[in-house]
């Protein structure tokens, strides 16, 4: 700025007043328009008052068209809203004021209905096969509640993300949200179900497994009635066995060096033939033949089971002439139930010793403290064995591989129990380590932890164990070993699903929201 001379003496500089800034004028609208202004919000006391003033008739229809708008955008993640300003010639804007006034309105009762609008559609969509868990059920090895939920959570996602593109909001925080309470409502209605189910069944008498004893006796009447039905089979009957065992060996292409098994109960039918033979002789051939098993040689084995299935056939399916005397139905009957019997006590013997094997390796290690591990180690050599495992049900399959890889639980002690002090090396690590964490108490805690977490997986570990032997005493079947479940467990069990669904669905848009 430059600097002006002084004024003489006498004068003063003089200034000129501001001008006052005159409003803007806006143009005249043409004619037939007029200027929309956005909704202004109203309050809740001005809302409640209005609706307080309405005739009965209708409050009874207001109330109902904001429950009908609330589950409305739950059902459709916000976007009704839109698709209502749409159809009306209205603005989202204006649709959303007439919500928010709704729920002024309404309260919890629009709340719930919004949130049951939202569990609606996914589990719709599950009964309909859309569900990530429900897909994921049928694929082989995505199993527990830790798989379940986490399938949830992505599921949970898409919907967060959805919920907030339909409210306008930012789509990554509602998929992050989305994802966060849909696996934990997964987990948590996976747990209030199991919880429910298993207070439901808490005095259900539980079937009565049958002891060793128990079964050796039972099988021994079973034989006896099958002595006892004196049942003779004619040369006729041996005749026909020895002619459909060779053309069944015949049409495999039975060699006599390669199939050593088979070709031993060849000769003793040779050694029957023309003679009369008893229910009892025929069921020592099928031990003969069941005896010729092979692990390895597949083509022997085929030829096995192909023969103790046609001597079964014979006994259970005779034709005229071939009974001499006695009642072959039930010799058949009593025959079948003791070999039943009797494969029970076989195979719990076999796993009872595998068992016992696991306890002499871990106590032959010193410390005994890997006896759980130990005993994995023994069921996986048990199932490496197939003469052993040879005759296993399905869920008896199922109940040994559980006993060999563990559950989700279980493995969670077992990483935990590392922890457990098992020798002074390892005491001094643990305590270490819970120093380095907690200081003197860590010290002092992590290897209180990690004893308890170990003793619980060696708990569950017996039980695994435990449950195989008694499905097998139970005749190979697991549902053979539980209680049948009651009424109300039964309805738990048939909506499992729609409920587990509904808290993940309900957590997931509450989250989002």
């Amino acid at each position: 700025m430059s600097n002006l001379p002084p004024l003489p003496a006498g004068f003063q500089l003089e200034t000129k007043p501001p001008q006052q800034q005159q409003p803007r004028q806006l143009p005249p609208l043409p004619e037939g328009f007029t200027l929309e202004t956005a909704p202004q919000p109203r309050s809740a006391e001005n809302v409640q008052a209005e609706f307080d003033a309405m005739p009965w008739y209708q409050k009874a229809a207001v109330a109902a068209d904001d429950v009908a708008r609330s589950i409305a955008n739950g059902a459709t993640f916000g976007y009704a809203d839109k698709l209502a300003a749409y159809l009306n010639g209205t603005s989202t804007e204006e649709e959303r004021q007439r919500t928010a006034e709704a729920e002024m309105r309404g309260g919890s009762a629009t709340t719930v209905a919004e949130i049951g609008g939202a569990i609606a559609t996914p589990v719709m969509a599950a009964s309909a096969g859309a569900s990530l868990p429900r897909i994921a059920a049928s694929v082989p090895g995505v199993t527990g509640t830790v798989a379940r939920s986490g399938l949830a959570a992505v599921e949970g996602a898409g919907y967060g993300a959805l919920t907030a593109s339909g409210y306008d909001q930012d789509i990554g925080e509602g998929a992050l949200m989305g994802a966060i309470f849909g696996g934990a409502g997964n987990a948590a209605g996976e747990a209030v179900a199991t919880g429910a189910r298993k207070v439901a069944g808490a005095f259900n008498a539980k079937p009565k497994i049958p002891t060793m004893d128990e079964l050796s006796t039972a099988a021994r009447q079973a034989y006896d009635a099958a002595d006892n039905a004196g049942v003779i089979f004619t040369p006729q009957a041996t005749g026909r066995l020895q002619t459909e065992i060779i053309q069944t060996l015949t049409d495999s292409g039975y060699d006599p060096a390669l199939q050593p098994g088979a070709a031993a109960v060849l000769r003793r039918l040779q050694d029957l033939q023309g003679q009369n033979v008893t229910l009892k002789g025929l069921d020592t051939l099928r031990k003969v033949a069941s005896g010729g098993f092979i692990p390895g040689n597949k083509s022997n084995n085929a030829a096995v089971s192909a023969i103790v299935n046609r001597i079964d056939d014979l006994v259970g399916n005779t034709q005229a002439g071939e009974v001499l005397s006695g009642d072959a139905t039930a010799g058949a009957e009593a025959l079948k139930t003791a070999r039943d019997l009797w494969s029970r006590m076989s195979k719990a013997n076999v796993v009872t010793e595998a068992a016992a094997r696991g306890e002499l390796n871990a106590a032959a290690a010193g410390s005994g403290a890997n006896r759980e591990n130990a005993s994995h180690q023994a069921m996986k050599a048990l199932r490496n064995n197939k003469s052993a495992t040879r005759g296993f049900t399905p869920d008896e399959q199922a109940a040994l591989m559980q006993a060999i890889t563990g559950t989700p639980d279980q493995n969670a002690l077992r990483l935990v129990g590392k922890l457990s002090p098992t020798g002074i090396v390892s005491g001094a690590l643990s305590s270490g380590v819970g120093y380095q964490v907690g200081g003197p108490v860590g010290a002092v805690a992590a290897p209180a932890v990690g004893y308890v977490a170990r003793k619980g997986a060696e708990r569950m570990q017996e039980g695994f164990v435990q449950e195989l032997v008694d499905i097998i005493m139970a005749g190979g079947s697991k549902a053979a070993t539980q209680a049948r479940p009651n009424a109300v467990q039964a309805a738990i069990d048939a909506n499992r699903n729609a409920f587990v669904k509904s808290a993940a669905a309900g957590s997931q848009y509450v989250g989002s929201r």
